[in-house]
């Protein structure tokens, strides 16, 4: 699981359509790692047949989708996701779209030559998803995505720890988990995928206050997927103070984002 409590599918599918009209003004980082992960498909695919069929799995508004569209044309595009909201924003892609969990694919097997994802995997159990996108891909179809690693929010996390305990509150708090990268490659060759490769970006992103950062998630939608997340305000203040006392300076503060790139065929 990418959670040390369940993912609450209703509340991820409600925040993300909620926030989809402003999802595209708000998300740099998405947009970034999208044409990143575009970059790394195999040069052969800029002169494909007409034949070759992808789906984007967690297409969003289409970032990923229009990316691929403008660098392989010829190809026939599919996008999925379980937001209705940010589907209705990735019309103007022209790719043909369905309503989906990533944990549940909506197609039969063997049925694309390429699948990929962007920064979608982490809001789903990551064994079913890529399971589901290894059982629609043709003998050797290629698989791509990219998923937020252990690193990410590493310093809110910290916080929120020392925060936990500063208050006398025994236990751990209930938080989101990333993978480590490490793992991704283990599932991807567990799962049947040849010539896995995994590799990790660093992005150390600045904003104004540890609040700014939080109102920053929320404009794209992406909060804590768990009715367990509901921090009084008294730990908030105590894990703002922390996060600035320990990660920031007269101009802000720091939010690392690890993200993890993986690859691999099925054979």
């Amino acid at each position: 699981m990418n959670l040390e409590v369940a993912i609450n599918k209703n509340r991820v599918r409600q925040a993300f359509s909620r926030q989809a009209p402003f999802y595209e003004g708000n998300a740099r980082l998405q947009k970034e790692v999208a044409g990143k992960l575009v970059s790394l498909f195999p040069l052969q695919l800029r002169t494909p047949n007409s034949e070759l069929r992808t789906l984007d799995i967690g297409i969003g508004t289409g970032f990923a989708t229009k990316e691929f569209s403008s660098r392989f044309p010829k190809t026939s595009s599919f996008g999925c996701d379980i937001a209705w909201g940010m589907l209705k924003e990735a019309g103007m892609t022209g790719a043909v779209l369905a309503e989906a969990d990533a944990e549940h694919l909506p197609y039969k097997d063997e049925t694309f030559d390429l699948a990929f994802s962007s920064l979608a995997f982490q809001w789903t159990n990551l064994h079913n998803s890529v399971n589901e996108a290894f059982r629609i891909l043709k003998p050797d179809g290629m698989f791509y995505f990219s998923t937020f690693g252990e690193k990410t929010l590493m310093e809110l996390a910290d916080s929120y720890s020392s925060a936990w305990r500063s208050i006398g509150i025994e236990g751990m708090p209930k938080m989101m988990r990333f993978e480590s990268s490490k793992d991704v490659k283990t599932l991807m060759e567990f799962t049947g995928f040849k010539n896995v490769e995994v590799k990790t970006a660093l992005i150390k992103s600045r904003y104004q206050s540890p609040d700014a950062l939080l109102r920053s998630l929320k404009a794209i939608g992406a909060g804590n997927p768990s009715k367990e997340f509901q921090p009084s305000r008294t730990l908030l203040n105590n894990i703002f103070r922390i996060y600035k006392d320990r990660y920031g300076d007269n101009d802000g503060i720091t939010a690392t984002f690890e993200v993890i790139y993986a690859w691999g065929v099925k054979i």
